[in-house]
C-alpha cells in the first residue's frame, strides 16, 4: 500500500497558542518540517546593492505565526 503525506500548516495569531498546537501535533505523530516564525507581509525583498535596512519588530501582533508539519500516513 502506497505511504500519504499529510502535511498540515499551522497559523495562530498568539506565540503560545502556535506552541501548544505545534506540540499536540508531535504527540500524534507529525514531524516540523518548517520552525515555527512569524509570517511578516510588510517585510520586502531587498536587492543586494540595496542601502536601506530592514526594521525589525521584536512581536508584531497583527501578523500570525506559522509553522509547517507533516505525517506519513500508511
Amino acid at each position: 500500500m502506497a505511504k500519504k503525506i499529510q502535511p498540515v500548516i499551522i497559523r495562530r495569531q498568539r506565540k503560545h497558542e502556535a506552541e501548544q498546537a505545534i506540540k499536540d501535533l508531535l504527540v500524534r505523530g507529525f514531524e516540523i518540517i518548517s520552525p515555527l516564525k512569524q509570517e511578516s507581509p510588510q517585510s520586502e525583498v531587498l536587492h543586494k546593492h540595496s542601502f536601506e535596512q530592514k526594521r525589525f519588530k521584536v512581536e508584531d501582533f497583527s501578523s500570525p505565526w506559522i509553522a509547517k508539519l507533516r505525517r506519513i500516513v500508511e
